[in-house]
């Protein structure tokens, strides 16, 4: 049989054996963390929770009694390196009931920016601990022998990674405590993973009471956490922050409800505790359990505030040479600013030529562009006019056609190679043509619905009788005819 069954065992018949001792989840008991040593609670809050850069100290009491009832002790420093990364180093003894863990914790969590406002947090809990028998006043009979508990005595390591995802001031986090964990040393050398998994729902609130109280703000949590051999545990924390006091209040499904408060000193030094009473059945008959905490911030000093009139210091009166000196320092000064007024006066001025140049410049270049176009549009005119006087006479067994206009066409002689009706036979004439190297045009006129093939167009009757003749300077051995457009 494995032996963490064997040890699960043990602790069925330690339970049968205290009678009515209640059976305490293997957790750290770390729900109500919600300021200060939340590291304890998902790493990544190393960031921002633990109130970098601090030394913490937490202490719960189980059911207040401070000899032989479970105990939690956890002290660590935090330091941010920057905005987006952090770590700790911290002291931990965690009484289970059955076993006393004793040991270090190192923690580390980097921020990824993702977009505007979103970040992912990424944090690891490394525990190093010694696994002893808590108290051998529990196994005092003829029922269990403690010796049979101290085989089980090891020094163990655990990895308790834990992400959080941040949007604006809403967060939701994952903790897996324990994720993986075994004996370094023992004689019960096993690997065991994912004893504990808690999930986590917050966000901050800011809130605006005085300017004496600096930064404020209330935070929901609510958390639901699944023990190994335990029922679900789900809770809910409230948390009530400002730089002089701090007020919150809880539920945890198994412990109870909880209340506390802590004061902060000088803005350096936080000292606060809080009590939780058990209302589930199996505590029904034990005591309320205590809490306490207290951190030291190694933050920047408050800066000085000014003084009163009254209380303005007064500061001795300079010598002569000591005035000579300041007005002279006045003088020089002057002199600079005056330096550096005409000189931004000149440079304005050389921005203003320069503009005044440019604007010349482009009002050059678009007359002349104004005068190109203006002959361009000259030169057409005449062209155009010259087409329309041309005067043409029609040969004998001469094809010629000729139009005032045709739907836009430009004026000209038109060297005509076929006409279709049929866009099929059309297509493939074009085909045709292009095969054999030419670049044939076409258009269509509306006045028949006939679509005319053609080979070029030319301003003159004689250009286009010599290529009709010329058989398209013998790139085309079929018959053409000319087509002209005279224009308006």
């Amino acid at each position: 049989m494995p032996k963490f069954l064997v040890c699960l065992f043990a602790l069925v018949i330690c339970n049968a054996s205290w009678g009515q001792e209640p059976v305490l989840p293997s957790d750290f008991r770390q729900h109500s963390l919600t300021q200060y040593n939340a590291s304890l609670f998902n790493p990544t809050y190393v960031l921002d929770w633990n109130n970098p850069n601090s030394l913490s100290v937490w202490a719960r009491w189980q059911w207040q009694a401070i000899d032989g009832d479970p105990t939690s002790v956890f002290a660590n420093y935090t330091h941010r390196f920057n905005n987006t990364s952090g770590a700790s180093i911290g002291f931990l003894q965690h009484n289970t009931g059955v076993f006393l863990y004793t040991g270090g914790n190192l923690n580390f969590a980097q921020a990824f920016e993702l977009d505007e406002d979103i970040r992912l947090m990424a944090g690891l809990n490394i525990f190093a601990f010694q696994q002893t028998v808590a108290d051998e006043q529990f196994f005092q009979g003829d029922e269990l022998d403690p010796i049979f508990l101290e085989d089980f005595e090891a020094f163990r390591v655990q990895f308790s990674p834990g992400l959080r995802l941040v949007v604006n001031r809403f967060s939701v986090g994952l903790a897996l405590e324990n994720a993986v964990g075994f004996n370094v040393s023992g004689s019960s050398e096993n690997t065991d993973s994912f004893q504990s998994v808690t999930g986590t729902l917050s966000n901050d609130f800011p809130v605006m009471i005085s300017e004496g109280l600096g930064h404020s703000f209330v935070r929901p949590v609510v958390y639901v956490k699944s023990i190994p051999n335990g029922d679900t545990q789900y809770g809910l924390n409230g948390l009530f922050s400002t730089s002089k006091f701090w007020v919150q209040g809880g539920y945890n499904s198994f412990y109870g409800p909880s209340g506390g408060l802590g004061i902060t000193i000088s803005n350096a030094f936080s000292i606060g505790g809080l009590m939780e009473f058990g209302t589930d059945s199996s505590l029904a008959e034990e005591e309320s359990t205590i809490e306490f905490i207290a951190s030291y911030h190694f933050g920047k000093s408050k800066p000085r505030e000014k003084l009163q009139p009254e209380e303005e210091e007064v500061l001795p009166e300079p010598d002569e040479d000591e005035q000579a000196r300041q007005k002279q320092e006045q003088i020089e000064i002057q002199r600079r600013q005056q330096e550096q007024k005409e000189l931004e006066a000149r440079r304005r001025l050389e921005r203003e030529k320069d503009s005044l140049a440019e604007v010349q410049r482009i009002k050059e270049q678009l007359e002349l562009q104004h005068e190109k176009e203006q002959r361009e549009l000259q030169r057409k005119k005449d062209s155009i006019a010259q087409l329309q006087n041309q005067k043409v006479v029609v040969r004998p067994n001469e094809r010629y056609e000729e139009v005032e206009n045709e739907d836009g066409l430009e004026p000209g002689f038109y060297l005509i190679a076929n006409v279709y009706g049929t866009k099929k036979y059309f297509d493939n004439f074009m085909k045709t043509l292009r095969e054999k190297g030419l670049e044939p045009k076409s258009f269509y006129r509306s006045f028949n619905k006939y679509n005319y093939v053609y080979l070029e167009r030319y301003n003159t009757m004689e250009e286009a009788r010599k290529a009709r003749d010329s058989k398209f300077f013998g790139k085309y051995e079929d018959k053409t005819w000319i087509f002209r457009v005279k224009g308006d």
